[in-house]
């Protein structure tokens, strides 16, 4: 029987640092062996490939293929699609071939998360207080991360090892 993949979020409020963690962990899961693929929520607009769009960042870090779901408009590895977005729920069929499916955003959605905290944000509210999937927390500060693993924002490496466990 073949093990589906992992699928970790990584999740925090606007300009926490999650699209920058990402880029850090698919090439040292990469170099773990795994195959990792990336799904990414975004509340804006599609963007054109231009280099600097999230979904190419991820392929440039290592993910094999990437998913981008917006609003009105979903795209697989810089390929817009013209069918109806799926649901969270239905993107690792999209992405079988992959043993670690990184999520990020889809803060409220019911699968394993990391939590990113950064001192700087306006928002201090701790998504771990409320959401049971939350299992580990990552922060540039000092925080109470209520007996959860916690990591610095900054330890890209102990992040990914934490998620390679998990998918092992």
């Amino acid at each position: 029987m073949v093990k589906p993949p992992l699928l970790i979020g990584i999740v925090g409020w606007k300009n926490s640092g999650k699209t920058t963690l990402v880029e850090r962990i698919i090439p040292a899961l990469v170099r773990q062996g795994f195959k990792v693929a990336t799904v990414k929520h975004t509340h804006h607009d599609l963007r054109p490939c231009d280099g600097t769009t999230d979904g190419e960042r991820h392929a440039r870090a290592g993910a094999f293929k990437t998913i981008v779901v917006a609003p009105n408009a979903w795209e697989v590895s810089g390929n817009r699609q013209v069918d109806t977005s799926p649901g969270l729920a239905d993107l690792p069929s999209y992405l079988a071939a992959a043993d670690i499916i990184v999520v990020e955003g889809f803060k409220s959605a019911p699968i394993a998360k990391i939590e990113l905290r950064r001192q700087a944000s306006p928002t201090q509210e701790h998504l771990a207080a409320r959401d049971p999937h939350v299992i580990a927390v990552a922060a540039d500060h000092a925080t109470d991360a209520n007996g959860l693993p916690l990591f610095d924002l900054d330890d890209s490496e102990g992040i990914a090892d934490f998620i390679a466990a998990l998918a092992k």
